[in-house]
């Protein structure tokens, strides 16, 4: 299959996004209605599905369903048998503890199978559907339940270290929600989600 620039796979994530909004009734979209609900050019969206290697009628456009599927598949979001994706989040502070409820972990896409805290009382005390563990087991929890993604919620001053030893225990990528830099190897998966980093962005 095409390499996939980076800046393409960020418009396919939010279309397969966008897909799944859609009126279930609704079969069919074209690049033009794309364009429209999007903001994009018709001609980038043509584009981004060209990676796709799927083929369309210029008047009838694409079909919904298999559109989804094909953006699934380019961007690894369903792995071979259809299983998810098991992540973990470390640190429960008031942070990690929403972040244990969001109902994205709920779908068909990612599953958070743990949570760590390096405060045992804390563990022992938050009420959770998801698993709870100390983080002395982070290493045998993690090669346990085949974790695969972690997202960071620490106190800042232990997220150089954390984020060290997750990517030592063999953890793909990270989504980092403290304030700090983190050193990473070269072309680690990284995305730097703090409110801090986000709304600094939104300035011009």
């Amino acid at each position: 299959m095409k390499d996939l620039p980076q800046p393409s796979r960020k418009r396919l994530l939010t279309l397969a996004t966008l897909l799944s909004s859609q009126p279930t009734e609704k079969q069919r979209i074209t690049s033009a209605e794309i364009a429209v609900l999007t903001g994009w050019g018709e001609a980038t969206v043509r584009r981004d599905i060209w990676f796709l290697e799927l083929k369309a009628g210029k008047s009838n456009g694409y079909e919904i369903k298999v559109l989804k599927e094909k953006i699934k598949e380019k961007l690894g979001l369903v792995k071979n048998g259809g299983a998810r994706h098991n992540c973990c989040i470390v640190g429960l502070g008031s942070l990690g503890q929403a972040l244990l409820e969001n109902p994205v972990f709920t779908g068909e896409t990612f599953s958070i199978a743990a949570g760590f805290d390096s405060n045992q009382n804390r563990v022992e005390l938050i009420k959770s559907r998801v698993p709870l563990f100390p983080t002395l087991d982070l290493e045998k929890i993690i090669r346990q339940k085949q974790i695969e993604f972690a997202l960071l919620a620490v106190d800042d001053s232990m997220a150089q270290k954390m984020t060290d030893r997750l990517i030592s225990y063999g953890i793909k990528g990270l989504v980092n929600y403290t304030n700090v830099i983190l050193t990473v190897p070269k072309n680690y998966p990284l995305q730097n989600a703090s409110p801090t980093h986000t709304l600094t962005n939104l300035l011009k």
